[in-house]
């Protein structure tokens, strides 16, 4: 497939992701993603996170987010979200959640970025359980005019993070899942988008692996994404 044609209805759709808060992009499955998959999890060996490694790099490059995706969403913050850095203001991780690992469920949090793309390379299968599914909520907050104001905003939104917190906040508003079979990538608005996982149950066929791109933090360098960012590398 000649990745021109896989970006070809990319305005449209983000003339969507600008009204609702999110958007899916079309299915990355034509992709060799199990040579991917062993790539990526061979370079993180037992982390759960791992910034950019090489085969996470490439594979960036070979579906042309930088030369396709990177510069509209850039003209969407500069036009619609007061945002005025550069097109580099972006940050890259890959992760990976085996069976089991109690850490990564619920832990619901908006982003400092105000994109988020989630890349599924490696959906597991549950019989009787939960895959790690995402569970969103777009345009959930406003966006935080301040840096003070947006620690305080998300110190408060902590209390939502469990299961029992993420059904609190359904009730009043409205949640979207995405389980990723299709192997959709979908975009949100990451500073307004609550949005958390469910567990990757025991007896998940597989770890599950996913790759997220953050676009252009408006906040300082001393904010709030940035510290936790620089404490998750160490």
């Amino acid at each position: 497939m000649e990745i021109k044609r896989y970006w070809e209805d990319i305005d449209v759709r983000l003339e969507k992701l600008i009204e609702t808060g999110s958007v899916k992009l079309p299915s990355i499955s034509q992709f060799d993603l199990e040579i991917l998959v062993n790539n990526i999890s061979n370079e993180m060996g037992a982390n759960t996170f791992s910034e950019l490694c090489l085969s996470h790099k490439l594979f960036l490059e070979k579906l042309g987010i930088q030369e396709y995706l990177a510069p509209k969403l850039l003209a969407i913050a500069k036009n619609h979200l007061g945002f005025e850095g550069k097109l580099s203001n972006q940050y890259h991780i890959a992760r990976k959640v085996a069976p089991g690992n109690s850490k990564e469920m619920y832990r619901a949090h908006f982003d400092s970025h105000l994109f988020t793309l989630v890349l599924p390379i490696q959906i597991p299968t549950s019989i009787a359980g939960t895959a790690g599914e995402l569970i969103y909520f777009p345009k959930s907050r406003k966006a935080p005019k301040s840096e003070i104001s947006n620690f305080v905003d998300k110190a408060y939104h902590k209390r939502f993070a469990s299961k029992d917190g993420i059904k609190k906040f359904a009730y009043n508003h409205a949640q979207m899942t995405e389980n990723f079979i299709d192997f959709e990538p979908l975009i949100f608005i990451g500073n307004t988008t609550l949005h958390t996982n469910k567990p990757v149950s025991l007896d998940c066929s597989s770890f599950r692996l996913t790759l997220l791109a953050h676009f252009f933090d408006p906040s300082p360098k001393y904010g709030v994404g940035n510290i936790l960012r620089q404490l998750r590398a160490r």
